[in-house]
């Protein structure tokens, strides 16, 4: 009886190494897939985090000049902005209902990278767009009611990278504080309708209670300021760097690890006081700065490797646009109950499109004024960055 020959190309095909194959290169169907599954795989070990605003800079650098400026820069959005009641923008399924492994996750993780380290570029500023919401529990005056009140504002960054340049930051663009629904115009409007309010609970150790003004965007002026000191630009951990700084950091993800753990035990004294949200904040935060594009890929890694990381599928930012996203384990928080840090990215070119944090189980201040598991209360979406040779334009 003749034996059967064997399929040579069969035999090829079962031998190749899962990273060639075809369905996983960049752009393909089961990459898009894969990239919902980045972190999927993570081991949970969720860690105690306590901090009152996740996405404040916490610049250590001296203010050298502030300038109240006349005017109101709009920038351009995408259709589709955040409701006006900050509310959790719709979250989808995963792209498919096949089952998510860890091999999966790094190899979508590698296709993001990928893209992120092919845009090489430098120019004289590292500049971008965001606009920003959050929504805080107000106690009415003279009452035992609360009403929420939702603030969004445009931001502009310009990080100097040459010698004699500047950095400069523009905040309150299109600025607007008011109650952030209908209840809430009616629970104001009970309370006298007054400017001045104060949050029911701020987080603050010292017990202080933080004030707010209701007023529009057209009754506020954007502000100027300088945010360099010589040639120091930003902060990374509680240290001031300079871009030089910056284009040092190691593009190995054990070596960007272990940079940022250094940081995190010199910095003990963080708001943040958990390891996992700490990494998580200060990787995040290198994304969105002048950093070399495979140290940007390097900081994906390191979030990746997280303890308790989870992809969430397919999500729409508060600008409505589509991406997915990863939360590490939610944390109780003392403003308004228990959330959960989020990021989005866009599965196409690994861009940051959102930092936010979202409320899975609100307290009792919280519930009363509405706010509910799913909602929004901070976030921070990237509309544009880009390298660039020209200073921003700021009013006069």
């Amino acid at each position: 009886m003749a034996r059967k020959r064997p399929d040579v190309m069969k035999t090829l095909a079962d031998a190749r190494p899962a990273e060639f194959d075809p369905e996983y290169l960049a752009g393909s169907a089961r990459a898009r897939h894969d990239l919902s599954a980045i972190l999927a795989g993570a081991r949970e070990a969720p860690e105690a985090s306590r901090f009152a605003r996740p996405f404040t800079w916490r610049w250590a650098l001296p203010v050298a000049a502030t300038a109240a400026v006349a005017g109101v820069l709009v920038a351009t959005l995408p259709q589709g902005g955040p409701d006006s009641d900050g509310s959790r923008a719709t979250a989808g399924p995963t792209v498919d209902g096949s089952r998510h492994t860890p091999e999966n996750g790094r190899l979508a993780l590698l296709n993001v990278a990928n893209r992120v380290e092919s845009k090489a570029a430098e120019g004289a500023y590292w500049q971008s767009t965001t606009r920003s919401g959050w929504i805080g529990v107000v106690a009415a005056p003279e009452s035992e009611s609360v009403f929420a009140v939702v603030s969004l504002e445009t931001q502009q960054w310009s990080h100097g990278v040459r010698p004699g340049t500047q950095s400069l930051w523009v905040s309150g663009i299109d600025d607007s504080t008011e109650p952030r629904t209908e209840r809430d115009m009616a629970r104001w409007r009970a309370a006298g309708s007054p400017k001045d309010v104060t949050l029911a609970e701020t987080g603050s150790r010292s017990g202080g209670k933080l004030g707010l003004r209701i007023e529009s965007g057209s009754e506020k002026r954007p502000t100027v300021t300088r945010i360099n000191q010589g040639d120091k630009i930003a902060a990374v951990g509680a240290d001031n760097v300079t871009y030089a700084d910056l284009s040092k950091l190691p593009a190995d993800t054990a070596k960007l690890k272990e940079y940022l753990e250094g940081l995190y035990e010199e910095d003990r004294g963080s708001e943040l006081s958990g390891r996992t949200e700490w990494m998580w904040r200060q990787a995040a935060g290198l994304i969105t700065l002048p950093v070399r594009p495979e140290v940007r890929a390097a900081a994906y890694r390191v979030i990746a490797g997280l303890p308790g990381i989870r992809s969430l599928g397919e999500v729409t930012d508060p600008l409505g646009r589509k991406g997915v996203g990863f939360a590490p384990p939610a944390t109780e928080r003392p403003d308004n109950g228990t959330a959960r840090s989020e990021l989005i990215v866009d599965p196409a070119t690994g861009a940051l499109l959102s930092d936010q944090e979202v409320l899975t189980k609100p307290n009792a201040k919280a519930a009363e004024a509405g706010l509910t598991a799913g909602t929004v209360v901070n976030y921070t979406a990237t509309v544009k960055s880009e390298w660039t040779d020209r200073q921003l334009k700021t009013p006069k």
